[in-house]
């Protein structure tokens, strides 16, 4: 900082933290004091190499501004313009972001958001490197790959106050300017601190922060209206001018995470799969082996009930160890979860009150923060929920309440024509389990509509009301029908029966669905566009021209991601909702009937040992790969859990009373008085469950000892860097009387 004590500000005295104040005006991240013996010398490499780029570019905004009277952004012209023609960007590293344009999407449209990707930020851009793709003539569409320098995001990481572990093992938040402090391992390299899924979420959330300046009210040859703050790169998506976004996979990597992935006998790699996929995806599959482990406790107990046979009085004792099982499960798995959050350092992260991609409404200003934002009323809300979805799915239920009556007519009129131990009355159950498998598809598509329709605001609540449309409508679908055999026609027999075939013929459908498809379409989609797809290269060579003379710069031709990007870009698409509502109906198989049908548990691990390795593969081979998401826990999937373990301590109770074994046990009891008795059982059951709750904490001791080791040293830091604040400001103003005293005699 001494060419600014020097050359920018000469007729002034500087005392020895005055740069404190110059730097608080220029807007430049403050860095805390630290003991310069314990600096690394990769440490100063990398602020001496801040301050020559970042930092003396906003110091000579500053000079030209004190000089010339302008705004920066005036002033700054001929800068903006060096940037734009790339001539001093660096190499061009890994595509971080692949951004495919809709093929009518206008020229001057695209040159705009391009040149809001690569501009200063200082002139609302975020300094980000882009190339375009050489078009062949198989082109659809322009498609540009973003990338980063090492330096850049860290700087964003800092910004978005990521948590990395430190070398005391603390998790917190990472501050480039103590850049040392995150080299916990002698062997680690820059590149070491961020992870792939890092990466991705900082290129990602820097594409959204590109927000709208006050003059910028639509994107230039378009009508989409733009409000100030509004992220460009979402309302393009909204409006479809931007066709496609996604990552390009680090095959080297994934190859080697498939390679130990896979492996039928070797423990997940949680964390390696969450450096690579993310937190969301490391969160499902690490709840996905822990409730496979859970599992062996009930398969075990089932084959020991099965041994002792169902129709003794062992029945109770098994149904209450059900209930105990499945809330002890449900509270450990928060203490993993929190473990996790911890080590991953998502564990503070908040939902940002903001609107999400998607939302409408009408432009107001925000009465918080005073910006233009949509607003929509509340009212509109609740009664699209109230009038709209809840008829929606009140017909669905009636309609899955049909098809189940109607399968017992056809069962019953079967047995009366071929028997009642023919092997044709297993037909309905199994067309049954087939209808629920495809149903199943179209409700995940009538709960995004609708949620769609309702425009929530923030994205926590649309998931939120996502999920429990979804949670509604498969609870009908898959257990409608075991309710009524249960509690109407109590037939215990046809109930074990109708359980196994829907669960066994489920499981096998989703499956095979969830691995034939997306490996079909990897296989014969490039094919099929190739064939049925015509060119647009005639149409696109123009617009590409005109890129190039923007000064944009290309991919080589032979450059592999070209040919990556073709292959990937046909792919399916991965997200977790699907699988979590696998896992939530299989739940509801194991524990809803537990006592009539004791071994789910173990058709359900089966299932599950398999479906690991095949999930594995697929998610490594078939599919995109996923926008990586930071959480915390599983979402609104542990109230799903939660609320299955609840209602099966009724559906348990239920069976028990009405099971011939137990009528004839309290056959000396009065009918009120076995009622009451099994009223009894079921609020101690339910009390039971609320004391399990109370004693096991959601969160470990060493996180709540090392969460408040974190807290009492970012309170210590803040009082000794106030206390030095207010020993700089007393100083400077007792030398400046005396100064001035001393002036006057």
């Amino acid at each position: 900082m001494d060419d600014i004590k020097e050359n920018l500000i000469p007729n002034l005295h500087f005392a020895e933290n005055d740069e404190e104040e110059l730097i608080e005006e220029i807007g430049l991240t403050k860095r805390p004091t630290i003991p310069s013996l314990r600096q690394r010398k990769s440490q100063l490499d990398m602020l001496e190499q801040m301050e020559q780029t970042g930092e003396q570019e906003k110091l000579n905004e500053l000079r030209q501004r004190r000089a010339t009277g302008k705004s920066v952004r005036l002033a700054s012209s001929k800068t903006k313009t060096a940037v734009a023609t790339g001539q001093k960007e660096e190499p061009f590293g890994e595509s971080l972001m692949v951004m495919e344009f809709d093929e009518n999407a206008p020229t001057e449209a695209i040159q705009w958001i391009v040149d809001k990707i690569r501009g200063r930020r200082v002139d609302g851009g975020m300094e980000l490197m882009v190339r375009k793709e050489p078009l062949n003539r198989d082109s659809q569409t322009i498609i540009f790959h973003i990338s980063a320098t090492h330096m850049k995001l860290l700087e964003i990481a800092d910004d978005m106050g990521f948590m990395k572990r430190t070398k005391t093992g603390i998790i917190r938040n990472f501050n480039v300017a103590c850049l040392d402090e995150f080299f916990y391992d002698a062997g680690m390299t820059l590149e070491d601190i961020l992870t792939p899924a890092d990466r991705q979420i900082i290129i990602k959330h820097a594409l959204e922060s590109i927000r709208a300046e006050d003059d910028e009210h639509r994107i230039p040859g378009t009508k989409i209206i733009l409000y100030h703050g509004q992220s460009i790169i979402q309302a393009a998506q909204s409006a479809e001018l931007i066709a496609s976004l996604y990552s390009l996979h680090d095959k080297r990597r994934l190859k080697e995470l498939r390679h130990r992935w896979t492996k039928p006998a070797a423990p997940q790699p949680i964390d390696e799969i969450r450096d690579y996929f993310g937190e969301s995806v490391g969160m499902y599959f690490s709840f996905l082996g822990f409730y496979t482990c859970a599992l062996v406790v009930p398969t075990v107990f089932g084959f020991l009930q099965l041994g002792l046979s169902e129709e003794t009085e062992t029945v109770p004792f098994f149904c209450v160890f059900y209930v105990v099982w499945m809330k002890v499960f449900l509270e450990l798995w928060k203490r993993k979860s929190s473990s996790h959050a911890y080590r991953w350092g998502t564990i503070t992260m908040t939902n940002l009150d903001e609107p999400r991609v998607g939302y409408y409404g009408k432009l107001a200003r925000d009465p918080i923060t005073g910006k233009w934002t949509p607003h929509y009323p509340k009212w509109k809300t609740y009664v699209q929920m109230y009038c709209v979805t809840a008829p929606i799915i009140g017909l669905c239920i009636a309609i899955a309440g049909f098809v189940t009556i109607f399968q017992f007519y056809v069962e019953a009129y079967l047995a009366e024509q071929f028997g009642p131990d023919a092997y044709i009355l297993y037909l309905p159950s199994v067309v049954n389990a087939i209808y629920i498998a495809l149903s199943t598809l179209a409700y995940d598509r009538l709960a995004t509509l609708l949620t769609d329709r309702e425009n929530h605001r923030t994205q926590s609540q649309y998931e939120r009301h996502r999920v429990n449309k979804l949670i509604v409508l498969e609870f009908v679908n898959n257990f409608l029908c075991l309710f009524y055999i249960a509690f109407v026609l109590q037939d215990m027999k046809m109930l074990k029966t109708q359980l196994m075939m829907q669960l066994i013929v489920l499981q096998f459908l989703q499956n095979v669905y969830e691995n034939l498809y997306p490996y079909l379409k990897k296989k014969v989609g490039l094919k099929i566009v190739r064939l049925f797809v015509t060119s647009k290269y005639d149409k696109l060579k123009e617009a590409h021209d005109a890129y190039d003379e923007m000064g944009l710069q290309s991919l080589d031709e032979d450059d592999p991601r070209v040919l990556q990007t073709r292959k990937e870009t046909i792919l399916e698409e991965y997200n977790t909702y699907d699988d979590y509502l696998e896992l939530y109906i299989q739940f509801g198989y194991v524990v809803l009937f537990s006592s009539v049908a004791p071994l789910t548990a173990f058709w359900a691990i089966l299932n599950n040992v398999i479906e690991i390795r095949l999930d594995a593969y697929k998610l490594c081979s078939f599919f995109k790969r996923p926008f990586a998401r930071r959480t915390k826990n599983i979402g609104a999937w542990q109230l799903a859990f939660e609320t299955l373990a609840v209602i099966s301590i009724l559906t348990n109770c239920g069976i028990l009373y009405l099971s011939p074994q137990m009528r004839e046990l309290g056959a000396g009891f009065s009918r009120e008085a076995y009622t009451l008795s099994f009223l009894i059982i079921e609020h101690v059951l339910l009390g039971m469950t609320w004391f399990i709750y109370k004693a096991i904490p959601d969160t470990p001791h060493w996180v709540r000892v090392a969460l408040a080791k974190a807290e009492h040293d970012s309170r210590q830091a803040l009082k000794r860097e106030n206390a030095q604040r207010s020993r700089n400001l007393l100083f400077r103003r007792f030398r400046s009387v005396y100064d001035t005293h001393s002036m006057l005699n």
